[in-house]
Protein backbone atom coordinates (compact mmCIF):
# COMPACT_ATOMS: atom_id res chain seq x y z
CA UNK A 1 0.00 0.00 0.00
CA UNK A 2 1.56 3.13 -0.81
CA UNK A 3 1.81 6.29 1.71
CA UNK A 4 -1.27 8.43 1.75
CA UNK A 5 -0.38 12.04 0.74
CA UNK A 6 -0.60 13.65 4.59
CA UNK A 7 2.01 10.96 5.31
CA UNK A 8 4.11 11.74 2.17
CA UNK A 9 3.68 15.43 2.54
CA UNK A 10 4.46 15.04 6.58
CA UNK A 11 7.57 12.78 5.75
CA UNK A 12 8.96 15.51 3.06
CA UNK A 13 8.49 18.47 5.65
CA UNK A 14 10.77 16.58 7.77
CA UNK A 15 13.00 16.02 5.81
CA UNK A 16 13.38 19.26 3.85
CA UNK A 17 13.56 20.85 7.65
CA UNK A 18 16.44 18.68 8.72
CA UNK A 19 18.36 19.70 5.03
CA UNK A 20 17.68 23.43 5.52
CA UNK A 21 18.97 23.08 9.31
CA UNK A 22 22.23 21.47 8.24
CA UNK A 23 22.88 23.79 5.23
CA UNK A 24 22.06 26.68 7.58
CA UNK A 25 24.50 25.41 10.40
CA UNK A 26 27.11 25.34 7.13
CA UNK A 27 26.61 29.06 7.43
CA UNK A 28 26.96 29.58 11.24
CA UNK A 29 23.17 29.69 12.03
CA UNK A 30 20.63 27.55 13.26
CA UNK A 31 17.03 26.79 11.28
CA UNK A 32 15.57 28.79 14.16
CA UNK A 33 18.46 31.66 13.78
CA UNK A 34 17.75 31.60 10.24
CA UNK A 35 13.98 31.54 10.41
CA UNK A 36 13.97 34.36 13.18
CA UNK A 37 16.15 36.29 11.17
CA UNK A 38 13.50 36.37 8.00
CA UNK A 39 10.95 36.72 9.74
CA UNK A 40 12.04 39.74 11.42
CA UNK A 41 13.42 40.97 7.88
CA UNK A 42 9.96 40.45 6.25
CA UNK A 43 7.60 41.97 9.22
CA UNK A 44 10.31 45.06 9.70
CA UNK A 45 10.36 43.60 13.77
CA UNK A 46 8.44 42.42 16.12
CA UNK A 47 7.82 41.51 19.17
CA UNK A 48 9.50 38.15 21.22
CA UNK A 49 6.20 36.50 21.87
CA UNK A 50 4.47 37.20 18.36
CA UNK A 51 8.08 36.07 16.86
CA UNK A 52 7.55 32.81 18.74
CA UNK A 53 4.69 32.15 17.25
CA UNK A 54 5.16 32.87 13.71
CA UNK A 55 8.42 30.40 14.26
CA UNK A 56 5.77 28.09 16.09
CA UNK A 57 7.98 27.87 19.23
CA UNK A 58 7.50 28.64 22.89
CA UNK A 59 8.69 32.63 23.63
CA UNK A 60 11.28 30.11 26.14
CA UNK A 61 12.67 27.89 23.48
CA UNK A 62 13.05 31.42 21.41
CA UNK A 63 15.40 33.50 24.27
CA UNK A 64 18.62 31.39 24.12
CA UNK A 65 17.96 31.78 20.07
CA UNK A 66 17.43 35.99 20.63
CA UNK A 67 20.35 36.14 22.94
CA UNK A 68 23.21 34.93 20.14
CA UNK A 69 21.78 36.83 16.96
CA UNK A 70 22.25 40.00 19.59
CA UNK A 71 25.07 38.92 20.81
CA UNK A 72 26.17 39.09 17.52
CA UNK A 73 24.87 42.03 16.30
CA UNK A 74 22.36 41.00 13.71
CA UNK A 75 19.15 41.55 16.00
CA UNK A 76 18.53 44.67 18.94
CA UNK A 77 16.01 44.43 22.16
CA UNK A 78 13.85 47.40 23.02
CA UNK A 79 11.38 47.52 25.36
CA UNK A 80 8.09 48.47 24.07
CA UNK A 81 7.26 52.52 25.20
CA UNK A 82 3.55 51.78 25.64
CA UNK A 83 3.61 48.53 27.79
CA UNK A 84 7.35 47.79 29.32
CA UNK A 85 6.78 44.09 29.71
CA UNK A 86 6.63 43.68 26.18
CA UNK A 87 10.00 43.39 24.53
CA UNK A 88 10.37 44.23 20.72
CA UNK A 89 13.03 42.90 18.64
CA UNK A 90 14.25 44.64 15.39
CA UNK A 91 16.74 43.19 12.75
CA UNK A 92 20.26 45.23 12.20
CA UNK A 93 22.18 45.82 8.99
CA UNK A 94 23.90 43.69 9.80
CA UNK A 95 21.44 40.59 10.50
CA UNK A 96 20.43 41.37 6.95
CA UNK A 97 23.20 41.12 5.27
CA UNK A 98 23.31 37.86 7.40
CA UNK A 99 20.00 36.71 6.25
CA UNK A 100 20.34 37.95 2.86
CA UNK A 101 23.79 35.48 2.32
CA UNK A 102 22.95 32.41 4.48
CA UNK A 103 19.53 32.19 2.92
CA UNK A 104 20.58 32.40 -0.75
CA UNK A 105 23.56 30.10 0.23
CA UNK A 106 20.58 27.16 1.55
CA UNK A 107 18.55 27.88 -0.84
CA UNK A 108 21.25 27.02 -3.69
CA UNK A 109 22.50 24.06 -2.26
CA UNK A 110 18.84 22.33 -1.06
CA UNK A 111 17.90 23.66 -4.81
CA UNK A 112 20.87 21.43 -6.25
CA UNK A 113 19.36 18.56 -4.10
CA UNK A 114 15.87 19.27 -4.84
CA UNK A 115 13.97 17.59 -8.25
CA UNK A 116 13.97 19.58 -10.80
CA UNK A 117 10.32 20.38 -12.00
CA UNK A 118 8.57 21.67 -15.09
CA UNK A 119 7.09 25.15 -14.73
CA UNK A 120 3.49 23.45 -14.96
CA UNK A 121 4.63 21.13 -12.27
CA UNK A 122 5.97 23.52 -9.59
CA UNK A 123 2.84 25.48 -10.08
CA UNK A 124 0.44 22.69 -9.56
CA UNK A 125 2.73 21.56 -6.37
CA UNK A 126 2.63 25.33 -5.23
CA UNK A 127 -0.54 25.89 -5.66
CA UNK A 128 -1.18 22.67 -3.54
CA UNK A 129 0.98 23.49 -0.80
CA UNK A 130 -0.65 26.67 -0.39
CA UNK A 131 -3.93 25.43 -0.14
CA UNK A 132 -2.93 23.32 2.61
CA UNK A 133 -1.24 25.66 4.65
CA UNK A 134 -4.78 28.22 3.98
CA UNK A 135 -6.91 24.84 5.27
CA UNK A 136 -4.78 24.29 8.08
CA UNK A 137 -4.78 27.73 9.15
CA UNK A 138 -1.07 28.64 8.17
CA UNK A 139 -1.91 30.85 4.86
Amino acid sequence: MEPSLVVLLTRAGQVVTRARGQAAAAHGLTATSLGALGQLARADGGSHRELAARLGVTPATLTPVVDALADGGHIVRERDPDDRRVVRLAITPRGRRRFAAAAAAVEAQLGERMPVLTAEHEAVVRGHLLAVLAALGDG
